[in-house]
C-alpha cells in the first residue's frame, strides 16, 4: 500500500507545481503520463487476466475468439518472438498515450485530468486487468475528438481501430453520433428523468429479459441470475450524486467553452448505463467509454471551484476520489487472485 501512497503523494505534488507554475503544465503532464506508463507498463503479474493473456500469447488457445486487431498484433508479436512482457508494456504505453492525446484534445490545461485518470481506480487499475477493453476506451476518447472537429474520416478510421481491439466500441461508435448529433439540444431534467428511470428499469427484470434473447449465447454470463453480480449500492449513489453536482454546477454556472454540454451529455450517459445494468457489474463495462469524459468535466469543476474558494466542494471531490482508489486496492487484495494482486507492487524492473 506504502507505494501506491506514495504514487498518489507525487502525482498530488506535480499537479500542485503546475497550479502554482502554469508554465510548467507541458512537463509536469509528461511526467505523470511517464510515471504511468513505467507502473503500468512494467508491471510484474498485477491484474486479473494477467496470467490469461500470458497463456493466450503463448498458446493461442483463444485465437478464434479474438478481434482481429489484437490477433494479428499477437501474431507478430509471436512472429518475430517478442518476450510476452514487452506485449503488457505495448498496451499500457498505447492506453495512456491515447488518454494523453484525447485529454490534450479537450483541454490545454491537461495536468489535472491525468491526475482524475490515474486516481479513479476504473481506469489506471482496472487497465491492469481489462487490457483490450481499455486501450479501446482511451482510443476512442479521442476519436471522439475528431467528431467535434468534423473531421469524420479520422473518427471512424480510430472507432474501427478500437472495434479491431476490442469488439465493444461499436456501442460508443453509434452513441457518441447520436449524442454529438442531439447532446446540445437535450434539456438537463430529462437527463435526470432518464437518470431515475433507468434505475427503475433495472430492478423490473432488464437482466432476466436479456438473459432469455441471449441463452444460447456465451454472452449469458454477463446476465444470467447465476453468475452476474450487482453493482455496490455505495457506488450507484456515489456515481448519481457526482451526476447530479456535475448538472448542478452547469446549471449554475454555465458552459464555458465549446461543446463542453456535449462532453457533459456523454459523461451522464455513463451514469444511465450504471443504473440501467446495475444488477450485473460485467455487463456494466461499457460505460467506461462514457464516463472516460469525467476527467475533462471535472476538472474544470475543480479549477473553477478553487478559483471561487469553494473549499467544501474541493474537500468532498477529493475524499469522493481518493477514498475509492485505495478502497479498490483493498478489494483486491481481499479478493483478487494470490499472485495477481495489486499487493505488493511488483515491476520488472527492480525484480
Amino acid at each position: 500500500m506504502i507505494f501506491y501512497i506514495l504514487l498518489l503523494l507525487g502525482a498530488f505534488v506535480l499537479v500542485f507545481i503546475s497550479y502554482k507554475q502554469p508554465c510548467l503544465e507541458k512537463q509536469v503532464s509528461f511526467s505523470l503520463l511517464g510515471i504511468m506508463m513505467v507502473v503500468g507498463g512494467f508491471r510484474d503479474h498485477i491484474g486479473w487476466d494477467y496470467n490469461a493473456y500470458v497463456h493466450w500469447y503463448l498458446y493461442g488457445t483463444r485465437d478464434q475468439d479474438f478481434e482481429f486487431g489484437f490477433l494479428a498484433l499477437l501474431q507478430f508479436f509471436r512472429y518475430f518472438k517478442i518476450d510476452y512482457r514487452f506485449l503488457f508494456f505495448f498496451f499500457s504505453f498505447f492506453t495512456y498515450l491515447f488518454a494523453y492525446l484525447g485529454i490534450r484534445e479537450y483541454t490545454k490545461k491537461t495536468s489535472l485530468p491525468l491526475l482524475l485518470y490515474l486516481v479513479i481506480p476504473v481506469f489506471f487499475l482496472y487497465s491492469f486487468t481489462y487490457v483490450r477493453q481499455f486501450l479501446a476506451v482511451t482510443i476512442a476518447f479521442y476519436a471522439f475528438s475528431f467528431l467535434l472537429k468534423k473531421q469524420y474520416w479520422s473518427y471512424f478510421l480510430l472507432m474501427f481501430l478500437g472495434i479491431s481491439v476490442h469488439k465493444s466500441c461499436l456501442i460508443p461508435l453509434v452513441f457518441f453520433l447520436l449524442i454529438y448529433k442531439w447532446g446540445e439540444c437535450i434539456n438537463q431534467y430529462y437527463i435526470v428523468l432518464l437518470m431515475g428511470l433507468s434505475f427503475v428499469i433495472s430492478k423490473i427484470g432488464l437482466i432476466y429479459l436479456l438473459s432469455l434473447l441471449l441463452k444460447d449465447s456465451h454472452y449469458l454470463f454477463y446476465v444470467s441470475s447465476q453468475f452476474a453480480v450487482p453493482v455496490p449500492w455505495t457506488k450507484l449513489i456515489g456515481l448519481n450524486a457526482m451526476g447530479l453536482i456535475v448538472l448542478i454546477w452547469y446549471h449554475m454556472y454555465g458552459f464555458q467553452v465549446a461543446h463542453q454540454k456535449i462532453l457533459v451529455m456523454l459523461y451522464l450517459f455513463s451514469v444511465i448505463i450504471i443504473n440501467l445494468f446495475s444488477e450485473s457489474t460485467e455487463l456494466t463495462r461499457v460505460y467506461i467509454y462514457f464516463r472516460i469524459f469525467e476527467i475533462i468535466i471535472v476538472a474544470e469543476i475543480i479549477r473553477n471551484s478553487l478559483k471561487r474558494k469553494h473549499l467544501y466542494l474541493i474537500t468532498f471531490l477529493s475524499c469522493f476520489y481518493i477514498v475509492p482508489f485505495f478502497r479498490a486496492i483493498k478489494i483486491d487484495s481481499e479478493y483478487g487472485p494470490e499472485k495477481l494482486k495489486l499487493i505488493p507492487y511488483k515491476s520488472y524492473l527492480v525484480g
